[in-house]
């Protein structure tokens, strides 16, 4: 006669949140002989225990009726073993923060019973945060230094909304790791401002520079000066200027305006720094002459001539005379096209009230040193073949600041609102070819958003922003604002007021291409440590991959302003390797109404 399976006992226990999900399936299949199809095979009388977590032992002891019954462990993750009736297993770090199924049977002539279950442990949280500096002399990697800062935690949701906080240790080595993490979602938090919603059990958040080491230190602050004589310079006109850029330009960067004596080829202009930094660490840097070039209604610079100065010799509080002969630049050109109507649409939408457009930027940036890689530098030195003309180092933009609430007079070039061809644009390029050039072009637009302690408002700048290799067809965004955005189901472009805990975001991923992901900006308002004037302050940052996070609980009775922003990256991924990128990049973004929090 066949053989029939039945089901003798099907009970699944419900999950403990604790540290993992346990399911159990209790089934009795029957065979042939004495039994047929009514014999009765044992039975587990025991449950499988629903505490497991990394590196602990694991074990269940296992009961049937009758008692003496032999056990056979038919699934079970790596290392798991059952002498008896003693299942023992210490789960590895591969096997914590994800299902792992077991299944036990037992016998005898009658029938074959099967209990199955899932363990889920608790894990580690490892990583690293390395640090490389992309140098003349190649790549320097350093650790960060764990020990200057906070331990890295991860915020656990709770079932009540709230979350635990699980501390870390980071390692001289750069490396760090957060014990007992439960699986599924966590804010990962490497310092107390930036947070990271992932369920990854590792995270690299290796960052890359461009340029040198900063320089450390003297014992004392000393007036250094700098006096360059230079030579072999494109003949003078007005509207050039001729800057210095060592290898850390946050450091030492210098613009001098020369524009006379007119058709001059040859400058002597120096500067005097007062302050404690190294200067004697600065090895390598560029000279560099901007000149003005025809683009309508824009005023931009393009490279002409330039000098690589290597192995540099300087000295604190002396006077360093720095010759140079600068030699001109073999020329390229790109055509000029922005689709303006395509930029100003991403700012429809984007605000609780209408935008006022404030200007655009552009550049195109040699990336030294980096041989061919095509990942766009976080920080460090970039040579703009092409900028705008400012009192300001070549290739930054006067717009906004450190933070999102930060609008910084300018703006460098007028709004760009209609689709427009400005034509060739003509640049000097002397630098090797395996260095990565980068195109990168924004628009600006404010927003003046109440402040709740006043009568006065506050200026907001949204900057929505690219970044390429050198455009061969029409400059259009890459990616749109997010869509339909809401703090727990209500518009976030509404004033309003909701519990400081429970907060949950959500918003419609926007149309087209896919983001990498969003970055959250949090701002409260409150006073100035310049003044005391009420602004809206930076209190956090958040990234994600989802359309849907909860937040940690706010301060009661503070008012935020959210600035949630779409990203695209060719390398980043924002739960394994959220500081890693590579070309192309692009951001758009939408800025809340005031939200206050219920005290």
């Amino acid at each position: 006669m066949p053989t029939r399976c039945t089901m003798a006992a099907g009970v699944r226990l419900a999950p403990v949140l604790v540290a993992l999900v346990g399911s159990v399936f209790i089934t009795a299949c029957g065979g042939g002989g004495m039994g047929g199809a009514n014999a009765v095979g044992p039975s587990f009388v025991s449950t499988p225990g629903t505490v497991a977590a990394e590196g602990v032992t694991y074990t269940y002891q296992i009961e049937t009726s009758p008692a003496s019954v032999t056990l056979a462990l038919v699934t079970a993750p790596s290392g798991a073993s059952l002498s008896g009736n003693t299942l023992t297993w210490i789960p590895s770090a591969a096997e914590s923060r994800v299902p792992n199924q077991f299944s036990v049977t037992t016998a005898n002539a009658a029938a074959t019973t099967t209990q199955s279950w899932t363990v889920t442990p608790s894990g580690t949280i490892t990583g690293s945060w390395i640090e490389t500096y992309w140098t003349s002399t190649g790549p320097i990697q350093v650790p960060f230094k764990w020990a200057t800062g906070l331990p890295p935690t991860a915020l656990v949701l709770q079932p009540d909304a709230s979350f635990q906080t699980v501390r870390g240790s980071g390692n001289a080595d750069g490396t760090f790791s957060i014990p007992n993490v439960p699986a599924g979602y966590y804010w990962f938090a490497p310092t107390p401002v930036v947070r990271y919603w992932t369920s990854s059990s590792t995270i690299d958040l290796g960052i890359d520079f461009n340029g040198g080491l900063p320089p450390g230190t003297t014992a004392s602050a000393s007036t250094t000066t700098f006096d360059f004589n230079l030579s072999g310079l494109d003949p003078l006109q007005v509207g050039d200027e001729v800057a210095f850029l060592p290898d850390d330009p946050l450091v030492l960067q210098t613009v001098f305006s020369a524009s006379s004596p007119a058709d001059a080829i040859t400058l002597s202009v120096g500067t005097a720094i007062n302050s404690n930094i190294d200067f004697s660490q600065i090895r390598s840097g560029f000279l560099l002459q901007y000149e003005p070039v025809p683009a309508a209604e824009l005023s931009i610079s393009a490279l002409g001539a330039e000098a690589t100065l290597s192995n540099l010799t300087l000295n604190n509080g002396v006077v360093n005379t720095i010759p140079a002969t600068l030699a001109h630049s073999p020329r390229t050109a790109f055509d000029l096209n922005v689709k303006g109507t395509g930029w100003t649409s991403l700012f429809s939408n984007a605000a609780p009230t209408q935008v006022s457009f404030e200007g655009s930027d552009l550049s195109l940036i040699a990336e030294p040193y980096l041989n061919g890689a095509q990942f766009v530098p976080s920080f460090g030195v970039g040579i703009p073949l092409l900028t705008n003309p400012q009192e300001l180092a070549p290739g930054f933009c006067a717009v906004p600041g450190p933070s999102p609430s930060e609008l910084v007079p300018g703006p460098c070039q007028p709004p760009i609102t209609t689709d427009q061809d400005f034509g060739l644009i003509q640049y000097g390029d002397p630098f090797p070819s395996a260095w990565p050039r980068v195109f990168r072009f924004s628009q600006t637009a404010s927003v003046q958003l109440p402040l709740q302690g006043s009568t006065s408002t506050f200026p907001f700048a949204l900057t929505d922003s690219e970044s390429t290799v050198v455009p061969s067809s029409p400059i259009s965004p890459l990616i749109a604002q997010v869509q339909n955005p809401t703090i727990n189901g209500s518009s976030l472009f509404a004033a309003a007021t909701v519990p400081a805990a429970g907060i949950t975001l959500n918003w419609t991923a926007p149309g087209g291409t896919t983001p990498t992901g969003y970055k959250i900006a949090l701002l409260v308002e409150g006073a100035t440590p310049l003044n005391g004037s009420l602004a809206y302050l930076r209190a956090g940052t958040f990234y994600t991959a989802k359309t849907s996070v909860p937040l940690p609980p706010l301060q009661a009775g503070k008012t935020y302003v959210l600035v949630i922003t779409a990203i695209l990256d060719g390398a980043a991924n924002f739960e394994t390797r959220p500081n890693h990128s590579a070309l192309p990049t692009a951001s758009a973004s939408i800025v809340s109404a005031p939200i206050t929090m219920n005290p």
